[in-house]
């Protein structure tokens, strides 16, 4: 799990059996981790689903028909707008995970609900800003978010919109393009409009508004050029903000780890590793690393490789230019020993007698720090 961990407690004994033997079963306790301690605080966040790809048979494998992955396990995810991921919680049916209070409210506000306890459990208390789809939203929910002293905009399906009164879609498709019709409550909490772009869609939210209106650039199809409309500032939002979740998914999917097994939990497994590779890359970008995905998946392996690889016999061969890239600089057990043998060092290329027992190389007491550094 990415939300946390489970962990074997003490076992609790049960009444014995006819035998007079006395059992004993395990219980588990659910610990949490805090995977967004690295991570500088945002605003935004997005709520969606997420597939890990699996076509086997498990009674938790879903099919989700227009997905780039159709077959696999899914999740529910929560992101950053440029993909670090927060929270997650891998879909059971009605055995997934999610807080029991919000039972009564449904499967998508009970999603979104959580992550935004999980929020308020970094002890910051912030106005977080949530954006998710039309299969969470509703008017239960909007209120519920707004009770917690959160923000929060999602497009909404007609059927949830409490039957606010707004005009008809038959009506709103004659208008022109980029027209828009809003309502909000009486104590204007939140807001509800619909909006004709391509179609007509519904979106709300307690945090947004229509105004100010920005321009947004569309393909006529009538007139075979592109046009400019006018899209409200809680539609600019939405957009803006709702595709982290898809970035995370389109950045593991480049480069995902590919072993063939029968195991069902394999794919779950490989996913967590992309996974924590990914978010590893996101700090590494927000820190201003220069780096692209690929660049830096190979930097990881190397570095791990390097860490675990058996000594092997020193030959006069000139050492890569990239040898111990990064693991001699994370400053842990590093420590100067004695050689038998003089080699070069690496650093200054003089004949030395001692040699950093971690990164297995000559190197001179005198260079030993700026080796590292």
């Amino acid at each position: 799990m990415i939300q946390g961990q489970i962990m074997v407690s003490d076992t609790e004994e049960e009444p014995s059996d006819s035998t007079g033997r006395t059992k004993r079963r395990r219980t588990y306790a659910w610990r949490k981790r805090d995977l967004a301690k690295n991570l500088k605080i945002e605003e935004h966040y997005s709520v969606d689903e997420a597939m890990i790809p699996y076509y086997g048979r498990h009674g938790c494998k879903q099919h989700i028909k227009g997905k780039p992955i159709r077959y696999g396990f899914k999740a529910w995810v929560g992101a950053t707008r440029l993909g670090y991921v927060l929270w997650m919680e891998p879909y059971q049916g009605a055995k997934t995970m999610c807080n029991p209070i919000y039972k009564e409210l449904g499967l998508g506000a009970s999603v979104v609900l959580t992550f935004c306890d999980v929020l308020i459990s970094r002890g910051f208390d912030l106005p977080y800003h949530v954006v998710f789809d039309n299969f969470f939203t509703g008017t239960p929910l909007l209120e519920e978010i707004t009770k917690k002293g959160l923000r929060c905009t999602g497009t909404v399906r007609e059927n949830r919109t409490s039957s606010c009164p707004l005009i008809t879609s038959k009506l709103l498709k004659k208008k022109e393009r980029g027209a828009v019709d809003y309502r909000t409550t009486h104590d204007n909490t939140f807001i509800i409009a619909k909006w004709h772009d391509n179609n007509i869609f519904s979106i709300a939210s307690n945090a947004v508004g229509i105004n100010p209106k920005q321009s947004a650039k569309r393909f006529s199809q009538s007139e075979k050029r592109n046009i400019v409309i006018e899209e409200p500032h809680i539609v600019s939002i939405y957009n803006k903000y709702m595709g982290g979740v898809d970035r995370s998914d389109e950045n593991i999917s480049h480069y995902r780890i590919g072993i063939r097994g029968k195991k069902w939990y394999m794919p779950l497994l490989t996913h967590m590793i992309d996974l924590a590779e990914h978010n590893a890359w996101q700090l590494y970008k927000i820190n201003h690393g220069k780096l692209d995905h690929l660049g830096f998946r190979r930097r990881v392996a190397i570095a791990l490789i390097e860490s675990n690889r058996k000594n092997a016999k020193r030959g006069p061969s000139r050492p890569s230019h990239h040898e111990h890239a990064d693991s001699r600089k994370d400053q842990m057990n590093h420590l100067v020993i004695p050689q038998s043998k003089q080699t070069r060092c690496r650093q200054c290329h003089k004949k030395c007698l001692t040699r950093c027992k971690k990164c297995d190389v000559g190197v001179c007491v005198k260079c030993f720090e700026t080796y590292h550094s």
